[in-house]
């Protein structure tokens, strides 16, 4: 989780850049003046962002009922149990050990045949 506020609060930061840029095009152009050169972009100049505690949730539209459910139809189709899934990855796991230890069992008897003196 930490990666995703480390991102967003770059993304604010950038965004913060952009609005003191639009800023001081908005100060030039109301003076006539033309406008100081931005700073480099490689080098942004650290922005203190506040920490916002409240979440507000994004406004959903409303589905029409016969897409809902259609929608829920096609989840529920693909739906898997968690702990079939769990048993799922331990099959498999046992599978590619299995393979593992034949393939060296294989290898083994290649080598022994192969380097045996007659």
């Amino acid at each position: 989780m930490s990666d995703r506020i480390a991102e967003l609060r770059r993304q604010r930061a950038m965004v913060a850049e952009q609005l003191a840029w639009l800023d001081r095009e908005i100060a030039g152009a109301e003076k006539n003046v033309p406008t100081p050169p931005a700073a480099p972009a490689s080098a942004p100049a650290p922005v203190a962002i506040p920490v916002i505690t409240t979440t507000v949730a994004a406004p959903v539209l409303p589905l029409a009922p016969e897409v809902a459910a259609q929608a829920d139809a096609i989840l529920e189709e693909y739906r898997v149990q968690p702990d079939s899934l769990r048993t799922d990855v331990k099959k498999g796991c046992f599978l590619y050990f299995a393979a593992a230890m034949g393939l060296l069992g294989a290898v083994v008897m290649m080598l022994y045949f192969a380097l045996k003196k007659n």
